[in-house]
């Protein structure tokens, strides 16, 4: 079956799914840039989205898994397939009294809780939760835009904290040997991660739920971490994250090089240079903006040429955070 009017009658009939047709997709990117997709599927339970996964290879269509949608350049000429956006799936709940596994037990009422979230939970809801119920150890992430899934998809790195600092457990789809998905788990091994890398970059797994280690703090402190998460909001805000619609930091930072991309990028001069649309930000070298109505060449031609004069002049080679689609 290659029909896809087809088969988003047969994922309605199924159920378990929202199904939109010719979904314009602009609006669901932090870029505000790219066409339509002819499918988009958004399962409501951890069933749906299995079967989606395996539905959608079945009949030998293209998909590709859509979080917060704040790392990517969605193309103009759109996606030849079917998104699944994983937004619906947002549950984020404690677990008490459950063992690590290791003979070390986590107790909500004790030192140490686990915090346990779907994959489509955005990381700023994850916060306010835990600021609001009085768990510590995610401030840094306050503001981080983007699913929970994504961040740790790609490990995500806020104020030298990275996503794995706080992971305990990742429970994920993977293939099977007759190429079908089915569920695993993964505890956290910290030899497996590294910058802006997790042991699920780069491959076809697929990151469902994760749990995380948080300290349980008494009444008293609760304004603390709600001071100290704020904080970090406000710093974000300071350097200009949420002034147009972007993707964040564009290039990754290379310890090897001396500076940090956005330094690098000011210091050869480039903030403020524009391609259409799209402009390096006048206040942040690593950022590019849309001002307008960019759209993903006028992104990708700026990304190429960020990385020519970089080149050129430093002799680095600067590698991209965001991804192209």
């Amino acid at each position: 079956m290659n029909n896809l009017r087809e088969i988003a009658q047969k994922f309605k009939t199924k159920g378990g799914f929202e199904v939109l047709e010719n979904a314009a997709m602009a609006d669901r990117f932090s870029f505000k840039i790219g066409g339509t997709t002819p499918l988009l599927l958004e399962p409501l339970t951890e069933d749906a989205f299995l079967y989606a996964v395996n539905e959608l290879k079945n009949d030998g269509i293209a998909y590709f898994i859509l979080g917060g949608g704040t790392n990517i350049v969605f193309s103009d000429d759109g996606f030849d397939g079917a998104v699944i956006s994983t937004l619906k799936l947002n549950k984020i709940e404690e677990i008490t009294s459950r063992g690590t596994g290791t003979g070390t037990d986590f107790n909500a009422d004790g030192e140490t809780a686990v915090i346990s979230c779907q994959c489509g939970a955005l990381m700023n809801t994850l916060v306010n939760f835990c600021t609001r119920n009085g768990y510590s150890g995610l401030e840094q992430f306050c503001g981080l835009p983007g699913t929970v899934g994504g961040a740790s998809y790609m490990n995500a790195r806020c104020f030298d904290r990275e996503i794995s600092d706080v992971v305990r457990k990742i429970e994920y789809f993977t293939k099977n040997d007759a190429g079908t998905y089915e569920k695993r788990e993964m505890m956290m091994d910290k030899s497996s991660w590294s910058y802006k890398i997790s042991p699920f970059t780069g491959t076809d797994d697929i990151v469902f739920r994760v749990e995380f280690s948080v300290k349980k703090e008494n009444e008293a402190k609760r304004s603390e971490i709600a001071e100290k998460a704020a904080g970090y909001m406000k710093q974000r805000v300071d350097k200009g994250h949420f002034k147009f619609p972007c993707a964040g930091s564009v290039f990754k930072n290379n310890r090897d090089f001396g500076a940090p991309s956005g330094q690098i990028i000011d210091e050869a001069g480039l903030k403020g240079y524009s391609i259409g649309d799209a402009q390096i930000a006048p206040w942040h070298g690593n950022i590019i903006i849309n001002t307008g109505k960019a759209g993903s060449k006028d992104v990708k031609a700026l990304v190429d040429y960020i990385k020519a004069q970089i080149k050129e002049e430093k002799g680095f080679e600067l590698e991209e955070e965001i991804i192209f689609k």
